[in-house]
């Protein structure tokens, strides 16, 4: 393993290693439904039973599965039949513009963010289902289709991974990107997927958000945050040395305005982005780039629905 790997950059052989924590995750499932349940659901969809439809009751059928509608229409006793629940395709979209390439503690916001889609991606396989994504950088973006076969699927990771590695130092990113990037999103987005996005969320204004709640209408959404400590809080004081490997930028968190702005600034974006959620019911799990593996799957396991 080269130095870095894990901590500033993901590589290929680090995704794949993934598949060894599904099992550990499945578990962590059991155990968080057998201590809440009816109080939560995992984020992660098993298949379920679809109503296919309904015939004659007969001796034996369960009382419970009784159509009242169609018996009280019919004049007949009639009973609910149901189908194993159709595939669910997982999209995943991952922010990977240069605010990403970021961390004051742990891992890098990008290494969080290409984890956990690489866990998402090894979880969906492991139940059949299609896994595909989009990768969003300041200077364009590669999508990738659904699919349950493994090899597009390293095909996702191999360039999710490469990704990661790139020097992002010289790039800005537009403010418009977010709005562009999730208005393709919904275009691309089938009836009944799974879409995780993976963001540190800068720069989501309304409009933006906006494209989110629309793909909601016709999908399942869930709203990855991936924050480091920094952002929520800075340092007491002294003198704060911020680099990109290059460049240094030092900032004297001395001055009480500037952390009154800072912070207040932080807590709008972070207040309005749960309200949104909150608004469109939508689930919103916040992971920290500080997070051990452990505390990260159980987030994920946790995420309300």
């Amino acid at each position: 393993m080269r130095p870095g790997d894990g901590l500033v950059y993901s590589s290929l052989q680090s995704l794949i290693k993934l598949q060894t924590q599904v099992r550990t995750l499945n578990l962590a499932k059991r155990h968080v439904r057998a201590r809440q349940v009816g109080l939560h659901r995992s984020v992660f969809k098993g298949r379920g039973m679809d109503f296919a439809e309904s015939r004659p009751y007969q001796p034996g059928d369960d009382i419970r599965t009784i159509d009242w509608r169609v018996t009280a229409r019919s004049g007949k006793v009639h009973t609910k039949i149901f189908q194993e629940e159709r595939e669910k395709p997982v999209l995943i979209w991952l922010d990977l513009r240069p605010s990403m390439f970021f961390a004051t503690q742990g891992r890098f916001k990008t290494v969080v963010a290409a984890e956990t889609a690489g866990l998402l991606i090894w979880k969906t396989l492991s139940e059949g289902d299609r896994a595909g994504g989009v990768l969003q950088q300041a200077n364009g973006h590669l999508e990738f289709k659904p699919s349950r076969s493994r090899s597009s699927v390293l095909g996702f990771m191999r360039a999710l991974a490469e990704a990661t590695q790139q020097d992002q130092s010289s790039l800005l990113s537009d403010t418009a990107v977010l709005q562009d990037s999730w208005r393709r999103l919904r275009r691309v987005t089938e009836s009944g997927t799974q879409v995780f996005v993976i963001s540190d969320f800068r720069q989501a204004d309304p409009v933006a958000l906006q494209q989110l709640a629309m793909i909601h209408r016709q999908a399942s959404i869930t709203l990855v945050l991936v924050r480091d400590p920094l952002e929520n809080q800075l340092p007491p004081q002294g003198v704060l040395r911020v680099t990109d490997g290059k460049r240094s930028l030092w900032v004297n968190l001395k001055q009480k305005m500037w952390r009154r702005d800072y912070h207040e600034r932080q807590r709008q974006a972070q207040v309005s982005l749960q309200e949104f959620a909150r608004k469109h019911r939508i689930p919103l799990i916040q992971l920290s780039t500080r997070d051990t593996t452990n505390e990260r799957l159980l987030k994920l396991v946790r995420g309300m629905r």
